[in-house]
């Protein structure tokens, strides 16, 4: 009898403890729920690839961390990585469409099919796209986007290598300087347009170089590439592909003095010297500027002018040297590698390109591969 009271009582337990189920236990809402809750505008920052980059991707996150500690009351922003396993790109994407946030800020030609076909399905959704031109004229025509819900961020890479490549010319000792680049796209195509014009506008000789490390994440790949460079002479190298080219900055610091490198999208020169390891420091030392590509600045800007209304939509817009969207960075190792003069001079090209006196080419409109005969050496092994 005892028996049965105590096999009763433990099953009276059981149901008084888990007899209502798991959908009557309350569960933490999410920061969106809340945000949405409150009536604020909710942003998802889509990163096609991970936080830790050093470049683009950890400035469009400072950006996002600007955006709530300046407009937490009406705004919610929050970075979505996606990681580098591509075949989850599209159920991911997907997910983020149905999951309703005001405004989804996503961009690179890897992520711009599957937007198109979204667009279809999510007319009424406001999307911030960036490193891609849209035809927002002919609805028949490929690459459409309603003219009233797709802003397009074009940030002018080419303006802010031109100033970085004029730079490597002034330093270079052996006249040859490389552009190191993830994978071959319009867009970095473009960094190196920029970056070979800018070179031959101080040194119309020089032998400006383009290899692709075909990688955005593989950093032993940009090491090696950056290896083969600078063993064949190439004293300055633009490593620009994210996490890989972060493999640059490993292979210059075991090179002989005179060899260096310059970074892309973040200050990363600065970043290696907040570090403070030995290795870090010497890092720092071998990084004579960084190509600041600001998405922190084009995010920013971007949710100002839409909480204002004057966001413009339907519009491919330009986001240059003017307004700070790109720039280039000075550093300790700048200030020791340049002269005030050179400073100067780079200060001018900066303002001339501003006022047009500049013309920057620039690989959009263009087919593919088509400066190669303009700018890279015909010895160039890497021609395609």
């Amino acid at each position: 009898m005892k028996k049965i009271l105590t096999v009763l009582l433990v099953a009276l337990m059981t149901i008084t403890m888990f007899g209502c189920g798991p959908e009557e236990i309350p569960t933490e809402k999410s920061k969106k729920q809340l945000a949405e809750e409150a009536g604020k505008i909710t942003i998802a920052n889509v990163v096609n690839g991970t936080l830790g980059d050093k470049s683009f991707f950890d400035s469009g996150e400072e950006g996002v961390k600007k955006i709530n500690a300046d407009f937490g009351d009406k705004v919610y922003a929050q970075t979505i990585e996606l990681g580098y396993e591509t075949e989850n790109w599209q159920t991911s994407i997907e997910t983020i469409f149905k999951d309703g946030w005001t405004i989804i800020v996503v961009g690179t030609y890897d992520m711009k099919e599957y937007v198109i076909e979204l667009i279809k399905e999510y007319p009424e959704q406001l999307i911030w796209f960036y490193d891609e031109e849209w035809n927002f004229d002919d609805p028949d025509g490929w690459q459409y986007a309603p003219t009233d819900k797709l802003y397009a961020m074009m940030f002018a890479q080419n303006e802010g290598s031109f100033v970085v490549g004029a730079m490597a010319a002034m330093l270079t000792k052996t006249k040859k300087i490389a552009f190191m680049g993830g994978k071959d796209n319009t867009v970095l195509d473009d960094f190196y347009v920029g970056f070979a014009a800018g070179a031959k506008y101080i040194d119309k000789d020089v032998d400006v170089n383009i290899s692709w490390m075909n990688s955005f994440s593989d950093v032993a790949a940009g090491k090696d590439t950056a290896a083969g460079l600078y063993s064949a002479g190439y004293d300055i190298v633009f490593a620009c592909g994210g996490q890989a080219g972060l493999g640059g900055f490993d292979q210059v610091i075991t090179e002989a003095e005179g060899n260096w490198i310059i970074g892309v999208d973040g200050d990363q020169g600065a970043y290696f010297a907040s570090l403070g390891t030995e290795d870090d420091t010497k890092r720092a030392n071998r990084t004579i500027t960084s190509m600041k590509k600001n998405g922190n600045v084009g995010f920013y800007d971007a949710v100002q002018k839409h909480l204002a209304g004057t966001l413009e939509y339907g519009k491919n817009a330009k986001l240059g040297l003017d307004g700070g969207y790109v720039s280039y960075a000075v550093t300790d190792t700048t200030n020791a590698c340049f002269t005030a003069d050179q400073i100067a001079q780079i200060e001018q090209i900066v303002a001339d390109i501003i006022d047009g006196k500049i013309e920057v080419p620039t690989a959009f409109g263009h087919e593919e591969g088509w400066f190669y005969g303009e700018f890279v050496p015909a010895h160039d092994s890497t021609k395609k």
